[in-house]
This record gives structure tokens, C-alpha cells and sequence, in this order.
């Protein structure tokens, strides 16, 4: 989340160096919560670092990553097809996108504030001879926000910052990039602790804003998983012990009544060897020999497997598309139900990350202008559609039988495979166009006028 400070704090446009340093330890107080949801979603578990009082028990170590697979399926729902922006006059910024495909940079920004419940994007100027302004994602370990402490948490300020590191590899510094809405300021630091923040390079810009954009995943900036990880850490631990379970069992213990393997223990172990090799036994008329076998009752172990799971899935509001009611052939509605809680996931995204969007296009737009382009982001409309299978034959269906009802921009923004609705719209004006005046010569040239030429001479 930003970090929230008064604006009195800069005085002319010069940020004091106490006031970096704070905000610096204020955003790694948080830096443990997000390298264990990294970890959770690399993989990298509870279960990995569990030990046992002996050895020589089974210790197996599963990892069911249901983080990964929320955060994917989170992702692709909501970002799987590119964001489509529809007004007139965005073609620098809309080309712009097309060429540094922007789908990608919020592919991974939505996946970042799925698992992080916060992202960032970078703006900067390319390195191109002819320089244009192109985004890059920030890992939030490294990168804040900081607004001031008004209803409209405008911003301040915005920092980067990561080690310096030696050829050893070890960290002999810290690079401290800052950006205000007018400048990049650079500081090397051999301590994040220190208030002795020189400036190394300070740099002017022309993007009018703060050129660092904070995403939000939820009003609480939670990511998607965070709320089931105790879940998750209950699965791995039985899934783990199920299969330390069997291997117990094929580990059985043999009991003996009535004979001896040995007088001492060498002698015993020798007995034990040659049985087990030689798959003999030998016994005396009054004894027995039988396998100490645990009993396992794998109906009330699947019983909390399936518990546990549906209720990682529940409480995540990401169904768990392997389910059998997702094999049948269900009705739009139908699926429309199960997919209810994904749907408002999804909602509450979409409505946090046009914010950001907006912020995007503005500074973008702030860029164009200055090179002398008039471009105006205000009112665009920013569509963002789910990537979901969809019947198409009975959309369209549905599509044509709205004419004359709906106007021909709705019915075909309804339509998944269009992407750009105004200029789909062009081409079907063109087309009519088109087939009247071929109807009008074929007219014509079946039914010829009578007058026919003008002779002049004749006059």
C-alpha cells in the first residue's frame, strides 16, 4: 500500500533525506509477508522445511502448489485477452502499445497483484534515437508509492530501489532511484539507514506525473491466496503423511512368538538378513509369525482431502475446473453460477486496475502532447474482457436477433472475437456502401436508359 505522508515535508520541491530513509524502513517492515507469498508461489513451502525426531522415519515432502494455480487461473481469467481502449485520436498511444506489447506488461502486473495484492508499473523514455515512452514492471519488494495524506492521496513521490552489488557478489550499496512529477533523482547509498542522500544524477522529465503506478488487487491489497494459506499447509501435511503412511506399511514389522533369532544381537541381525533375502522362515511346532500392519482408513483420509481442497477453492472464489460439473455440457446460465465467485474476483479487479489504466494513458498522453501531438485520454472507453470459453454460434445467434432492437456498437461489442468495436463498425458501414453501389451498377446495366449519348452535331 502507499505510504502516506504530509506534504508540508517538501519545501520547494526538495525531498529531505530523513523523509526517504523513513519511508524506505516503513516499506520493508513488509518485505517478509511478500517473499513468503513469493515463496508460496514458486513453490516453496511449509511442508519443505518439516523435520522429524528420527531419521529413520519417512519424511516425504509434497508440495501441492494450489497457489500457482490460483494465481494462474485468477490471471487468465481476468487478463487473458488484451485490454481494448476505444476512442478517437488514441492512435499514437494505441500504437505505441501494439508495438511494446503492452498485453504482456499487464499479463504480469495482474499476476503480480494476484499474488502480492499490489504491482507497479515503471514508465520511462526508451534509449531509442528517437526516444518513446514504454513501460516495465517493478517488483513491489523493491518499489512504493508515497501519497499525501489527503482524501485523494495524490502523489508525492515514488522510489526504486535494490542493491549494488561487487564482483564477489556481495552488496556494497544501495542504488536509490526517486521520481517526482517533474524529475528522476538518482542516490547511491553505501547504508539504507543513512539520511545522507547526495544526488548522483538528477535528470528532468516531461511526463508531468509521478511516472510510477500502483496497482491494487483488493481494497486490503490481499493477494488471492494469502487468505488459504493455512489451507494449503493442512493439504501438503496430509497428502505428505499419506504417502509416509505407506511407506510404513510396506515396512512392516514381523512379531514372532515361540523362537529365537539369536542369542545376541550380531546373531540376530544375521537372522534377520538371511529371512530377508531368502524370504524363509523356519519355526518350531508351537510358534507363529505374523505382520505388525497399521491399519489405514483411506475413506475418512479422501473424505478431509476433498474437504480441504473445496475449501481452498471456496475461499480463494477460484473453482476447481478439474470438478466433474465442469465436464457437462451446462447452459451459459448454469456455468454463469459456477463461475460466480471468480466473476466478482475479477469485478473488484477490474475496478481497481482502471484506476491505474487511467494514470497510464494520462502520462502517456503527457508525453505525445509534448512532442506536439494532441491527444486527449478523457472519456476513453477501456474495455477488458474475460478469457473464457464461449458458445460463439449461439452468441452470434443471439446477436442477430437483436437487430433492430440493439444498436449495431452494443451488439457487436457483445461479440468476444471483435476487438476493435469502432472500427469494426467502419467496415460494415463500407460494406453496405459497397454492395449498394454494385446493386446500383448491376441495376443499371440490366435496365439501360432510353435517352442514351447526346449527339452534338445533331444540335
Amino acid at each position: 500500500m502507499a505510504i502516506v505522508r504530509d506534504r508540508d515535508y517538501i519545501v520547494d520541491g526538495i525531498i529531505p533525506g530523513k523523509l526517504i530513509r523513513n519511508c524506505i524502513g516503513e516499506h520493508r517492515v513488509g518485505i517478509d509477508r511478500l517473499n513468503t507469498l513469493k515463496k508460496y508461489y514458486d513453490g516453496e513451502h511449509d511442508i519443505l522445511q518439516r523435520t522429524l525426531s528420527s531419521v529413520d522415519l519417512p519424511n516425504n515432502k509434497l508440495v501441492c502448489n494450489h497457489a500457482e494455480l490460483i494465481t494462474d487461473i485468477a490471471t487468465g481469467y481476468f487478463i487473458g485477452n488484451p485490454i481494448v481502449y476505444n476512442k478517437d485520436g488514441l492512435e499514437p498511444i494505441l500504437d505505441n502499445f501494439k508495438e511494446n506489447d503492452m498485453h504482456n506488461i499487464d499479463t504480469e502486473l495482474c499476476r503480480d497483484i494476484s499474488k502480492l495484492g499490489v504491482g507497479y508499473e515503471l514508465i520511462y523514455m526508451s534509449s531509442d534515437e528517437v526516444p518513446v515512452p514504454k513501460s516495465a514492471n517493478l517488483d513491489p519488494s523493491n518499489a512504493f508509492l508515497v501519497v499525501d495524506n489527503t482524501v485523494e492521496s495524490n502523489p508525492l513521490f515514488a522510489v526504486h530501489y535494490y542493491a549494488k552489488m561487487d564482483l564477489d557478489n556481495v552488496i556494497e550499496g544501495y542504488h536509490i532511484n526517486l521520481y517526482t512529477d517533474t524529475k528522476v533523482i538518482r542516490y547511491l547509498v553505501k547504508d539504507l539507514s543513512t539520511e545522507d542522500y547526495i544526488p548522483v544524477i538528477e535528470e528532468a522529465h516531461y511526463f508531468k506525473e509521478v511516472p510510477i503506478i500502483e496497482y491494487w488487487n483488493k481494497s486490503n491489497l490481499k493477494g488471492d491466496y494469502e487468505g488459504v494459506i493455512t489451507l494449503i499447509n493442512a493439504y501438503n501435511l496430509l497428502q505428505s503423511d499419506r504417502v509416509n503412511d505407506k511407506e510404513q506399511l510396506v515396512d512392516a514389522m514381523l512379531a514372532v512368538q515361540g523362537a529365537s533369532f539369536g542369542d545376541d544381537i550380531e546373531e540376530m541381525s544375521q537372522t534377520a538378513k538371511f529371512l530377508k533375502e531368502n524370504k524363509v522362515l523356519e519355526l518350531p511346532a508351537d510358534g507363529d509369525a505374523k505382520w505388525l500392519i497399521k491399519q489405514l482408513n483411506e475413506t475418512e483420509v479422501e473424505v478431509l482431502k476433498n474437504s480441504l481442497k473445496d475449501d481452498v477453492h471456496e475461499f480463494s472464489k477460484i473453482p476447481n475446473l478439474t470438478d466433474k460439473n465442469f465436464a457437462t455440457q451446462a447452459s451459459g446460465v448454469a456455468m454463469k453460477y459456477k463461475l460466480f465467485g471468480l466473476e466478482q474476483l475479477a469485478k473488484t479487479k477490474e475496478g481497481y486496475y482502471r484506476i491505474g489504466l487511467k494514470r497510464r494513458l494520462s502520462i502517456y498522453s503527457n508525453i505525445y502532447n509534448t512532442k506536439g501531438s494532441n491527444v486527449d485520454t478523457k472519456g476513453t472507453d477501456i474495455q477488458m474482457t474475460r478469457s473464457l470459453p464461449v458458445n460463439e454460434v449461439e452468441l452470434t445467434q443471439m446477436v442477430t436477433q437483436l437487430d433492430g432492437t440493439v444498436s449495431l456498437e452494443t451488439r457487436l461489442g457483445l461479440l468476444p472475437f471483435i476487438s476493435n468495436i469502432g472500427e469494426e463498425v467502419k467496415r460494415v458501414e463500407e460494406e453496405k456502401q459497397k454492395n449498394m453501389e454494385e446493386q446500383q451498377a448491376l441495376f443499371e446495366s440490366q435496365f439501360p436508359s432510353d435517352k442514351g449519348p447526346i449527339d452534338e452535331e445533331a444540335k
